[in-house]
């Protein structure tokens, strides 16, 4: 009986080997600590391996006692208790996995400390201040192995944005204490040598020269090192058009006086064509077709020509882009042949032949503006009447953000002056806009967007003025509630562009979690004439946010007082 037993064991045991034992595991633990033992176990990566054998079971079992317990200590629960037993028979076998995390540890004490030349350095008083203020983890947070690394990598970004490009963590410790369930936390961080910009090195390029390269660099000789202006950088040569990649930064192994930047790039083809179909809550359905050149004849000159077509608006035109030239200035040449709006009953055609000499990476960019604009115009179906303008004007974008995509901290300003004069435009005029965006973090999930906008037209009158000149709001980026364009000068059915414009807006979001949100707002703005007084029409609602690559995304139900009706609204990104 015993060798009859032992031959069925030996088969059983040969069985197993060949197809391999199947197993399940049931874990048993608050939702959030399952979560992280079913991530982080080897118990559940293993569970599929066909050379399972229960040896290796059992020693991953034991394995993972040891893996659960240090899981449960990285998001604070030190005194774990965690059972687990095997219920062994007929196949899969059961691995049951039970923890009882106990009370979190809490943040305690947090002492950041700063040695280094920058602890002589009187202009490192500011640095000092924005490392402790920006410090994520506060006293009574859970402490989580995941958010106190973070934070320290935060330290260590904001200590090396500026002067200090070789910071580094020269201690860091967490101590834990069981008992009170506290943790204490210490980091020093050391600031090594101030750096200052050297001389600047690309690689990378084929088709372009390194002239065109350095010319649009917002970084000289001798400057302080400073991130920020090696993110404009970046972002300057990506705008441009002729990259698709690119990677600025100090080398750290040169000297700290004279420090080499050196700029890796990849190029962008030299033809990029894109065609689909598009929809917007303001516009509706649309169709639209680019075609760029980035080396036009072989040059550093840039082509591009879009052809957009929706519900309100039929547009062709084309640009011409010169090589930037050192201080990162180029000129820019517009030939809009064709441009077609039917919005509120307000028929226009219109044609603009430009030329701007552009710096900045702000979009849009700061510029010298000299334009000549035809325009004909038609009001609820009337005949059209033509009115022309060449307009001289000056524009300048300001920005300090603490982020390009998606900012939670600084602001986005912009100001526009200029006019036509009286030989030169069937009305003469002279125009000012100016607008703005401030961003302010409330609470670490929590941020409060301001936004602004004033226009006024001098003028006699605001007829035979071409209408780009002029204003109206309302819709998706302006005064939600109300139709796109929809606030203006009243004449019957219509709504025609005014000579002073006023919007104002605040909104708080809630973020819940990484990348979703819950965003609420008030609007009020108004576009007005000289003979009317201004009557703010107000719009306010809520909706979901979700942070892209491309922006934070808003799906906006807003009610317009004035018109007693809810609109939806969808928009990407920030808009002047």
């Amino acid at each position: 009986m015993r060798i009859l037993a032992a031959i069925l064991f030996l088969i059983s045991s040969a069985a197993l080997a060949q197809t391999g034992l199947k197993y399940r595991v049931e874990i048993a633990a608050p939702k959030d600590m399952a979560e992280v033992l079913s991530k982080g176990l080897n118990l559940e990566r293993w569970q599929n391996d066909p050379q399972m054998t229960p040896e290796q079971l059992r020693r991953l079992a034991d394995e993972g006692v040891r893996e659960a317990r240090e899981l449960a200590a990285t998001e604070g629960y030190f005194s774990a208790r965690v059972d687990l037993a095997i219920e062994e028979g007929e196949q899969p076998w059961i691995v049951r996995l039970t923890l009882e995390p106990g009370a979190r540890t809490e943040v305690g004490e947090i002492d950041l400390r700063f040695s280094g030349p920058a602890v002589q350095d009187p202009q490192s008083a500011a640095i000092f201040k924005r490392v402790r203020d920006t410090w994520p983890l506060r006293r009574g947070q859970p402490f989580r192995q995941a958010e106190w690394d973070a934070a320290k990598r935060r330290a260590l970004r904001e200590m090396s944005a500026f002067r200090y490009a070789a910071a580094r963590i020269a201690n860091s410790e967490a101590r834990i204490d069981r008992e009170a369930r506290r943790a204490s936390l210490v980091v020093e961080l050391e600031s090594g040598p101030p750096y200052r910009f050297g001389e600047i090195r690309v690689s990378g390029t084929r088709r372009y020269s390194d002239a065109l390269v350095q010319n649009l660099s917002p970084v000289h000789p001798g400057d302080d090192y400073d991130r920020d202006k090696l993110v404009i950088y970046q972002r300057l040569l990506l705008e441009s058009g002729y990259f698709v990649s690119v990677q600025a930064d100090v080398d750290r192994n040169e000297g700290p006086d004279n420090a080499l930047v050196r700029v890796v790039v990849i190029e962008a083809s030299k033809h990029h064509v894109e065609a689909g179909v598009n929809y917007a809550t303001d516009t509706g359905f649309g169709v639209l077709f680019n075609y760029t050149n980035q080396a036009l004849f072989d040059s550093e000159w840039r082509f591009r020509s879009t052809l957009r077509v929706d519900d309100t608006t039929k547009t062709l035109e084309f640009n011409f882009d010169s090589p930037p030239r050192p201080g990162g200035y180029w000129n820019s040449y517009l030939l809009r042949p064709y441009r077609e709006t039917d919005i509120q009953n307000v028929r226009t055609k219109e044609a603009v032949v430009g030329v701007s000499r552009n710096w900045g990476a702000e979009t849009p960019p700061s510029a010298v503006i000299f334009s000549a604009n035809w325009e004909e115009e038609s009001v609820s179906g009337g005949p059209f009447t033509d009115r022309h303008a060449v307009y001289f004007g000056y524009r300048r974008t300001f920005r300090r953000t603490d982020d390009f995509i998606s900012p939670r901290r600084g602001y986005l300003a912009m100001f526009e002056v200029g006019g036509a004069p009286d030989a030169l435009a069937t009305r003469p005029f002279v125009r000012g806009i100016v607008s703005g965006s401030v961003f302010y973090p409330v609470r670490r999930d929590g941020d409060l967007l301001l936004r602004g906008q004033a226009g006024r037209v001098l003028s006699s009158s605001r007829d035979e003025i071409p209408s780009s000149f002029l204003f109206r709001t309302g819709g998706d980026t302006t005064v939600r509630g109300y139709d796109y364009l929809s606030l203006g000068v009243h004449q019957g059915e219509a709504v025609l562009p005014a000579r002073r414009l006023l919007v104002l807006s605040s909104e708080y979001t809630q973020w819940i979690g990484d990348s979703w949100g819950v965003g609420v707002f008030v609007d009020a703005g108004d576009a007005w004439d000289d003979n009317t007084l201004f009557k703010a029409k107000v719009g306010y609602g809520a909706g979901p946010r979700v942070r892209t690559p491309i922006g934070p995304i808003r799906i906006d139900l807003a009610y317009g007082q004035a018109v007693a009706s809810w609109r939806l609204h969808f928009s990407v990104g920030f808009t002047f």
